[in-house]
């Protein structure tokens, strides 16, 4: 379900399915439909678990530094589904949005489709008709049978691979590499992150078969100490990076690499002063963010990114009490996840939210292992009696958690 996305459809009496079916052909012929408006714009692509997210913000901000005009697609989306498709930095406004729906309505696309299929093509025409020098393009899912995998980009980036959706992924590191890998377009280098052996490996086997250039992380590349450097011989000091964590490190050394590219295809000159200023604005709403004083929220949902936040709670916050508060979707590895949580914490407030395929707090308790343990149906009632400068409260464990509670609490807590 993506919020907001139903009410276009209502109004414009549109039909897609609200299913996941991998596979390209009904989205190709859609976008034949509509004159095929990925055809005339320029892609960066990006696939992976995760990192996404934070590393299109990254190259975004940088780029925009440059003022190159940007376009972003993202997935899934934050608050609603005006986030999902953003043109210099500014989320499409409600008149862009019925604009593309009637285009897309008239060509006859109504019962084709899926809800993200739907919108993949959508952001398309968005993109068409704001015409950017660049679109920075995030995978809903996979990436080889991903709708958004019907362009060739000028590069393609993978910042990290582990497991995830395994029922459509497969259940191994190799498996899950092979469908992120299908980005991959011949003779068009790739940037990658960190990533094990198995799935880089596989990475570099398709690679190898297209043709094209791979980037490595801690070969081709490096950032450390604020150290950035590659094999073309850039050498950039002082480098800061806002967002807290050590991934959120290599994820901007992913993105530096990137954008390098980019500013030489675009015949710019690299200008250092601009890659700092980029990165130094950089904000990514619910990647742990401070609401209050000891109150962050965090949209970690699977068991790699919750590796990230414990060890950026680590970092950050390491002799504090943590308390989390947590909400998920059916459908997650909440064993995992809460195992990881559960090594800095064994305070936990479980969350019933709003969302069809909420998991209830209750069943999360049975799960948990921790010590302490509240469940909830008014988490911000909750919030506001236990907020402590003893202790550091997350909020985490699904975006649509994070999206549900963010601005309410943002107005809640603001005079705290």
């Amino acid at each position: 379900m993506i919020p907001k996305f139903n009410e276009y459809k209502k109004r414009f009496q549109f039909e897609s399915k609200n299913a996941i079916e991998p596979g390209l052909e009904s989205i190709t012929q859609a976008l034949e439909k509509v004159g095929n408006p990925h055809k005339k714009l320029s892609f960066i692509h990006v696939a992976g678990t995760n990192g996404k997210g934070s590393t299109i913000a990254m190259m975004n901000s940088m780029l925009q530094a440059y003022d190159v005009k940007t376009a972003c697609f993202y997935s899934p989306c934050f608050m609603d589904v005006h986030d999902q498709i953003q043109l210099n930095g500014e989320y499409i406004s409600p008149e862009q949005m019925e604009a593309v729906f009637r285009r897309a309505k008239e060509a006859g696309l109504s019962g084709t489709l899926t809800d993200f299929e739907l919108l993949t093509v959508l952001a398309y025409l968005a993109f068409e008709q704001f015409n950017p020098d660049i679109v920075l393009l995030e995978t809903g899912m996979g990436g080889r049978f991903d709708s958004t995998n019907v362009i060739t980009p000028l590069i393609s980036v993978i910042p990290s691979i582990a497991l995830e959706h395994q029922q459509f992924l497969g259940n191994t590191l190799e498996q899950v590499a092979s469908h992120k890998a299908g980005i991959i377009k011949p003779g068009i280098p790739v940037v990658i992150g960190p990533l094990e052996e198995e799935a880089q490996r596989v990475i570099v086997e398709e690679a190898v078969q297209q043709q094209a250039a791979v980037w490595k992380f801690g070969k081709d590349y490096t950032l450390a100490n604020g150290q950035y450097r590659d094999n073309r011989g850039n050498d950039f000091s002082e480098i800061s990076v806002p967002l807290k964590g050590p991934h959120q490190q290599k994820n901007a050394a992913v993105a530096i690499r990137t954008v390098l590219y980019v500013v030489e295809k675009l015949n710019l000159k690299v200008n250092e002063d601009l890659l700092y200023r980029g990165l130094n604005h950089v904000f990514i709403p619910g990647r742990f963010e401070r609401i209050t004083d000891g109150l962050y929220f965090d949209g970690a949902h699977n068991p790699a990114s919750a590796q990230a936040l414990v060890d950026t709670i680590s970092e950050v916050f390491p002799d504090t009490p943590i308390h989390f508060y947590i909400g998920m979707i059916e459908g997650k590895d909440a064993t995992s996840i809460l195992r990881i949580f559960e090594k800095k914490s064994s305070n936990f407030t479980f969350i019933d939210f709003e969302d069809e395929r909420g998991m209830s707090s209750q069943k999360l308790s049975e799960i948990s292992k921790a010590t302490i343990i509240n469940n909830t149906k008014e988490p911000l009632d909750l919030l506001r009696k236990t907020i402590s400068k003893k202790h550091v409260t997350i909020v985490s464990g699904s975006l649509y958690l994070l999206a549900q509670l963010r601005l309410s609490a943002i107005e809640s807590f603001k005079t705290v």
